[in-house]
């Protein structure tokens, strides 16, 4: 009989020493396979298993470090009352009560909470949380986010949503006169990339494409769907590329973010016509945010509307129905999964796996692709219609748009006029 091979967490400790009889048993330094340096750890009533890294790559300088943080433990432990009223993890606690406040006055989106929470309990309370707060300064930032860097990898732009929060938290002690102001903290500088959507050629290829796939359906959609059915039960082997090719249209022709569209249902659309032109009004039932610019109602174009009146309602049309993928009914994870990934068999089907700038596609390429579009068409006259439009600022924009699509706009403007690339979505 084989033997089944075990597993292990590259953050499970392979190598581990004590430090004497004079220290506890629990009190380790050890090593993963994560880092390429000694941590020190221990239990401590209350707070479970602690650990910090050692930032020393010899083992006798580990347990140099250790003995230190060691009695640093004990010496917190007996003033631990005294100076938990103004510990980093106090005020910690202090702003995610002031952000379930603004949960329930609808200031704030629940998804901030909740990432704010992970970051928190996962990285910076593990380093910062005994630290007074009034001992928090550019130095130790600095160094908890090189950490970060060196040990997780993490993105520049992951890095600066770390220095933002801790930046929210001492605001926190700010409001209370714990400390007088907020220090100065590292600026991480953010490489501001294109964003990955499609040209009008590219786009008038993935509706090629995924036209073909609805004509010709895959015979392996078993083999597609196998990374996601260990997640989720009552998966479906088949799928309608036609629902796929109007989604890709309606997305394209009414700004929406990956996020907006899963919980969008009839009752959540209103027409409007002017000059005999009619459009959709769609009040976006979980933006990004609720203090978005422009509020959370969203206009489309003439072709979203013409869709929604010609097929999409023609596959159902109640007002508790979802617009996309009615028949899957969980809504929280599984259709994003589902629908994310049959997207990605679109592209790679029409040769579109990255952008020119070796980006992947994925569905928020059809945001961006909207945008752009949008841009091209007017030459970057009127953003600050767009970004209300669209539920975002001019700065981004500017930032991530206008700035890389100035050289080519009478190019791409010349395009769109004479191919009409836009209009071809709506054709059977």
């Amino acid at each position: 009989m084989a033997c089944m091979r075990v597993v292990r967490s590259r953050h499970t400790p392979n190598e581990q020493h004590s430090l004497g009889r004079s220290y506890p048993d629990t009190l380790k330094v050890f090593k993963m396979p994560a880092s390429k340096f000694w941590y020190v750890g221990m239990y401590i009533t209350g707070r479970g298993f602690v650990k910090k890294s050692t930032r020393c790559l010899h083992l006798n300088d580990a347990k140099d470090f250790a003995v230190n943080w060691y009695e640093e433990r004990i010496v917190e432990k007996r003033t631990y009352r005294s100076i938990r009223e103004f510990s980093f993890s106090a005020f910690a606690e202090k702003l995610q009560r002031t952000q379930k406040r603004q949960i329930n006055r609808g200031e704030l989106s629940e998804r901030m909470l909740v990432e704010d929470k992970q970051k928190l309990e996962k990285d910076v309370l593990p380093y910062l949380g005994e630290m007074s707060i009034t001992k928090i300064d550019y130095g130790i930032v600095d160094n908890f986010i090189d950490e970060l860097r060196t040990e997780r990898d993490l993105s520049q732009s992951t890095l600066k949503q770390y220095v933002v929060l801790i930046r929210k938290v001492l605001r926190e002690a700010e409001r209370e006169g714990t400390i007088n102001y907020i220090p100065s903290l590292p600026t991480v500088k953010r490489i501001e990339n294109p964003r990955p959507w499609f040209s009008p050629e590219e786009y008038k290829q993935l509706l090629s494409a995924c036209r073909d796939l609805r004509d010709n359906p895959p015979s392996d959609l078993a083999r597609i769907d196998r990374g996601i059915t260990a997640h989720y039960k009552g998966f479906l082997t088949d799928f309608d590329f036609g629902e796929m090719y109007d989604f890709i249209v309606f997305m394209v022709h009414s700004f929406l973010r990956p996020s907006e569209w899963k919980y969008l249902k009839h009752k959540h659309i209103r027409t409007t016509q002017i000059d005999d032109i009619e459009q959709l009004i769609i009040s976006v039932p979980n933006p990004k945010t609720l203090r978005a610019s422009g509020g959370i109602d969203s206009t489309t174009t003439e072709i979203a509307a013409d869709l929604y009146k010609n097929r999409i309602l023609k596959r159902h049309d109640g007002k508790e129905d979802y617009l996309f993928f009615n028949y899957i009914k969980n809504r929280d994870r599984y259709v994003s999964d589902r629908i994310s990934r049959m997207f990605r068999v679109v592209c790679q089907h029409g040769g579109l796996d990255t952008d020119a700038y070796g980006q992947k596609h994925t569905t928020y390429s059809l945001r961006h692709s909207a945008l752009c579009y949008q841009i091209l068409k007017t030459g970057g006259n009127d953003l600050y219609g767009l970004a209300r439009n669209a539920r975002t600022s001019v700065l981004m924009l500017e930032k991530f748009y206008l700035s890389h699509l100035s050289p080519q706009m009478p190019v791409f403007v010349k395009q769109l006029r004479t191919n009409q690339v836009l209009n071809e979505g709506v054709q059977s």
